[in-house]
């Protein structure tokens, strides 16, 4: 062990990451919250959800008896705008929640939510959810041991895999976790993990940024051994090899890693400084090659000590100034190669008023693990991801919704205010506008869902410009007239300056004559 008096000198490693995360992909002028979201949800799996679905179906109906009044009987086939609209609906579920799907198209003005029901019949949705699929069945034989665990979802993986990589330029720390997709269905690979919300579920290793944009990632299925990697003369656990999988394209770059004490041990800091990134995690004594000198030493309350090799990795054992609520003492065990063994002030102060101090290595993991919690706990609150006998849909829902939270994230990089629910209410409003039932009126883009579903409808009059004799106010075209074919009598469109303000476009709209109501309340306003 090290003696209060040495000083650890952290060793040099070459850095070439970008200090923040940046965008590294084609985006339009003025891009909206739905363009970001088409980075990582691009229109290629889209449509590889749909023509698959489109498949299951066809494979269900040839191989099944269909009873003569079943809805599967008014089956059609399905394409990326309707299928952009029922994930749209799907993620609007999560925001506006009720207990039953089929509540979403009730009559009764309690549950009432017209939107629903303009979007898309109540039958289709259910089934389009019904045949929701993301892979031929028959593409694997499932009497084979050794087939894919995987193979219901692995396209989309591979697929939202690639886009995670490519869209973003990660900053200097990352941080590798796992998370866990509630799911308490049978499974051959589910999971128990007793600190986690939903206890029972899907296990997912996540590689994040410290503020929680997905950079990779893998889904446990036990039998992954072959996707990870195998470095030649070296021999790493499964656990180790989890984040020298997920690092595989940011080594040698001088990241900073932070990862809990199920990866964490000597041989993985080793080698991880060989390949130019740094390492700073929690790791259990009992790991092997960690100094049992170290791991055996009493502390008392606030104390700190030290343990170095000569290659620069630095063991920290440091016990809390406050024990936990049984007594018990709070005793934290390190590893890191870029820190000193120094203590730095917390801000904080203890019962005699005196500041606290810590190790520098425990106020950086507190500041920047944190990323894939992070994203757990913001995607809790949007319940999405419905109940279902089906485990792969939950993972593409869960994908979907990372997706659009990643998204969220280099949108507010890029100078958005916008909340996370605000981001996901302007990307859903132009998913389901992309519906057939939407697309086919008069109407495009954010009025056709904004001008059937506000509460702030309200004619006003456009302002005034101009001064003295050219004082005017601009004039609109008649929406709902011009809809109708009608005309003035010299054959030129009925023009008003009256418009709703509250409709994306601003549309124009006579008020004497009934088309403002009619506007707000029809979905086909052109007869």
């Amino acid at each position: 062990m090290m003696t209060d008096a040495e000083v650890h000198r952290v060793p040099d490693v070459t850095t070439t990451c970008n200090q923040t995360e940046t965008v590294n992909a084609s985006l339009p002028q003025n891009a909206t919250p739905y363009d970001y979201l088409r980075l990582y949800f691009n229109d290629e799996i889209v449509d590889h959800i749909a023509e698959e679905t489109n498949r299951y179906a066809n494979q269900y109906i040839a191989r099944n008896v269909i009873p003569p009044h079943s809805p599967v009987r008014n089956w059609s086939p399905t394409n990326r705008e309707e299928m952009l609209a029922f994930l749209g609906l799907c993620i609007l579920m999560g925001l506006v929640y009720k207990p039953r799907i089929t509540m979403y198209w009730s009559g009764d003005e309690i549950y009432r939510t017209p939107v629903f029901g303009q979007v898309m019949p109540r039958d289709r949705f259910l089934l389009l959810l019904r045949f929701l699929h993301c892979n031929d069945n028959d593409a694997t034989d499932v009497n084979n041991p050794d087939r894919d665990r995987l193979h219901k979802i692995r396209p989309i993986i591979s697929m939202l895999r690639h886009n995670c990589a490519s869209v973003c330029i990660p900053g200097r720390d990352l941080c590798v976790d796992e998370s866990l997709v509630l799911y308490k269905g049978r499974l051959a690979f589910k999971q128990f993990i007793r600190t986690k919300r939903a206890r029972f579920g899907i296990k997912l290793f996540e590689l994040c940024t410290s503020s929680g944009i997905l950079l990779d990632f893998l889904v446990y299925h036990g039998r992954m051994r072959c996707e990870l990697v195998n470095i030649p003369g070296h021999v790493f656990l499964f656990s180790e090899q989890i984040p020298l999988t997920l690092m595989g394209q940011y080594l040698d770059k001088g990241h900073r890693l932070f990862i809990d004490n199920y990866y964490t041990s000597p041989v993985l800091a080793q080698y991880l400084m060989d390949r130019g990134t740094k390492i700073c995690g929690t790791v259990r004594p009992t790991r092997r090659n960690f100094p049992s000198e170290l791991a055996n030493a009493a502390l008392s309350k606030g104390e700190t000590k030290y343990a170095a090799t000569h290659t620069g990795i630095l063991a920290v054992k440091y016990r809390a100034s406050v024990d936990k609520s049984n007594n018990k003492p709070k005793v934290v065990h390190m590893l890191t190669t870029d820190h000193t063994n120094t203590l730095s002030p917390t801000g904080k102060k203890d019962r005699d008023g005196a500041t606290i101090h810590k190790p520098r290595c425990v106020l950086d993991y507190n500041r920047h693990m944190g990323g894939v919690d992070v994203v757990d706990q913001q995607l809790e609150s949007i319940l999405a991801i419905r109940k279902t006998y089906k485990w792969y849909k939950k993972i593409l829902f869960r994908l979907l919704l990372q997706s659009a939270l990643s998204a969220h994230k280099l949108c507010q990089r890029d100078g958005s205010k916008q909340d996370f629910l605000k981001f996901l209410h302007d990307c859903v409003t132009v998913m389901i506008g992309k519906a057939p039932r939407l697309s086919a009126t008069a109407s495009a883009g954010f009025d056709s869902v904004a001008r059937l579903t506000g509460r702030e409808h309200f004619p006003s009059k456009r302002e005034y410009e101009g001064e003295g004799s050219k004082r005017s106010s601009k004039k609109k075209k008649y929406r709902v007239c011009t809809a109708r074919g009608l005309k003035t009598p010299k054959d030129g469109f009925v023009e008003t300056t009256w418009v709703c303000e509250a409709c994306p476009s601003n549309p124009g709209l006579c008020v004497d004559k009934g088309c403002f109501r009619e506007y707000h309340t029809k979905l086909d306003y052109s007869k």
